[in-house]
């Protein structure tokens, strides 16, 4: 392995005119946040102009220098230099600001390469997820249409430290940070060494998330087969990321395992289930000298991963596959790509067909996140879509009664896992006696939902609440209430009553509910008799009577839930333990096997 490590400052680091940092299109989108921002800026701020500060490593996979712009693949350190870039572009903008216009070129220079053609072009260039948001980010150009937020956050973060800034301190810590501060530039030719060296780093990936550990692992062992074997995965690497826009990688690879180990998998041992998986599966697997470590090992499952003894464990598990049961190592990536896609639907709520997604949207609404291990092998399988809407109803209606009975969270993981073994044969009528299992009664179900606080559950009070309005209305599902902020959730009893605002603006409800008010308010406030839907802000003048005042706003409503209150004199916490006890009755009806 050839490494030439140079240890460089920022000015040399981004001064050479005819190098380009290219972050390829597999690795994932920039997000650094505040911590990271924070830390970066006060290493800086903080030092003596006699010290030095060191970001730590880059790694770059390079080819022979020629005449021109020379690219380098960001292996890794692809979020630290694209922060430097973003804070020396704020510094610019400052000097600019301040009309310090040498300063200010100096600065942009370091942004910039140009080849023979002496044609400018980007200095860091991002992914292609990434590129455009960043490409406006640093012109300056229609920058409120950028997608990735953290990139025209991590700007204002930077600008509002500057702007407090006297032109000495900005000239003070623009020196640290491009003379003052340095990194150690690694640079491989091979892409087999680059992914070692990168495993090596990282002390074997333990400060990486597992996404980029297995990223890792996975286009390091292709690049040992030969270059189209590594170009083909990187692609189809490249399509997983794209497919988990916007969702966190690491939750789709979790469940995929539990998927398909059909058995719980827990945060800390994604990266060597993953493993053990790998090379059960994967043919070129056995030319890895991490190989003898794992061919003897079954998959089987840790019983103290189920956190609860009660759910039934499959006896069956995953044994090493025999050579020709085995995938080409193309053939697994692509494999990961294709459930990366089906998970993405699903958790975007993007299938073609409609009835689909609003299921999904509902158990988005519930809080329904362990389902989705199921879901992953369903919704790939070849199943009819009237009975995937069948199951999806099945699922909708055991979470929200488990979460309304407050059963333990733990042992969902492990019950949709073991879900994944059901047949297609009658799957529906298999499903339904599997989830009975750890289902709630009709008694238990009535009592606690009467009682049940929505608190911190806003959308699983709006879900709820919108099916006692289809209800009411008998809809035969061609009826769809607005959502999202179009629709607010309504608290007849206001949510505080004893601020002097809250009377300013809902009327004396604390002298109107009579004696123990305020207490008695912490027990109603949030129960399922004192909600209501509302499609806009009500529009009061405080009274003497404040639910009168409301009445007035809830007539001119079109859902007949928030209409029917008119109808009533007084709603006080009796009127909530009726209302409470009248939709405890209807939602056995309504989320009932």
């Amino acid at each position: 392995m050839k490494i030439t490590p140079t240890t460089l400052s920022i000015n040399q680091l981004l001064g050479s005119s005819n190098e380009q940092f290219v972050i390829p299109a597999y690795q994932r989108r920039y997000s650094w946040g505040e911590k990271q921002w924070s830390d970066l800026f006060n290493d800086i701020k903080l030092l003596n102009q006699q010290d030095s500060h060191l970001l730590g490593t880059i790694l770059c996979l390079t080819s022979d220098y020629s005449v021109g712009v020379n690219l380098l693949e960001l292996v890794d350190g692809q979020q630290r230099t694209t922060t430097l870039t973003i804070l020396l572009k704020a510094l610019a903008d400052k000097f600019k600001d301040l009309k310090q216009e040498e300063i200010h070129k100096e600065i942009e220079s370091l942004l910039f390469c140009k080849g023979i053609d002496r044609v400018l072009k980007r200095k860091v260039i991002l992914g292609d997820l990434d590129n455009p948001d960043y490409e406006k980010l640093m012109n300056n150009e229609d920058v409120e249409s950028i997608k990735n937020r953290k990139l025209l956050e991590s700007y204002a973060f930077f600008i509002k430290k500057l702007n407090i800034f006297s032109l000495t301190e900005l000239l003070e810590f623009h020196y640290k940070l491009v003379s003052n501060t340095y990194t150690i530039r690694l640079d491989v030719a091979s892409a087999k060494d680059a992914y070692k060296l990168f495993e090596t780093i990282n002390n074997r990936g333990l400060s990486l998330s597992p996404t980029d550990i297995i990223k890792n692992f996975l286009l390091g062992h292709s690049s040992l087969i030969s270059d189209h074997t590594l170009g083909k995965v990187k692609g189809y690497w490249t399509e997983l990321i794209i497919n988990l826009d916007g969702i966190n990688t690491d939750d789709f690879f979790r469940q995929y395992l539990s998927s398909i180990l059909k058995r719980k998998i827990t945060g800390s041992i994604i990266i060597d289930e993953f493993k053990k998986y790998y090379f059960n599966s994967v043919i070129e697997a056995e030319n890895l000298n991490e190989f003898s470590q794992y061919e003897s090992l079954n998959l089987e499952t840790d019983e103290e991963e189920l956190e609860d003894a009660s759910v039934e464990v499959e006896e069956e598990t995953l044994e090493a596959k025999e050579k020709n049961d085995k995938v080409s190592i193309v053939e697994f990536a692509q494999s990961l790509r294709d459930a990366a896609k089906i998970y993405g639907y699903m958790r975007n709520q993007s299938f073609s067909n409609h009835t689909v997604n609003k299921h999904l949207k509902n158990l988005t609404k519930i809080k329904s996140f362990p389902a989705y291990i199921f879901l992953l092998d369903l919704f790939q399988r070849d199943v009819e879509e009237t009975k995937k809407i069948e199951i999806l109803k099945l699922i909708e209606i055991f979470m929200l009664r488990r979460h309304v009975c407050e059963y333990r969270t733990g042992e969902l993981d492990a019950i949709f896992s073991s879900l994944v073994s059901v047949e297609n044969h009658e799957i529906v009528k298999n499903v339904k006696k599997r989830l009975s299992n750890y289902l709630p009664s009709d008694s238990e179900f009535r009592n606690k939902f009467s009682q049940y606080s929505f608190r911190g559950n806003e959308n699983r009070a709006k879900y709820v609440l919108e099916k006692l309005e289809y209800d009411l209305i008998n809809d035969q599902g061609e009826y769809t209430l607005s959502s999202g902020d179009n629709l607010h959730l309504e608290h007849i009893i206001p949510q505080k009553i004893t601020t002097k605002k809250s009377k300013e603006d809902f009327g004396d409800w604390e002298n109107y509910l009579g004696d123990n008010a305020k207490d008695q308010h912490k027990e109603y406030v949030n129960r399922i008799g004192n909600l209501t839907l509302l499609a806009k802000a009500l529009n009061i003048i405080a009274s003497n009577n404040p639910f009168k005042s409301k009445v007035k706003e809830y007539q001119k409503s079109n859902i007949n839930l928030t209409k029917e209150l008119a109808n009533m004199n007084d709603f006080k916490f009796q009127q909530v333990e009726n209302r409470s006890a009248q939709f405890g009755s209807k939602a056995v009806q309504l989320w009932h096997f």
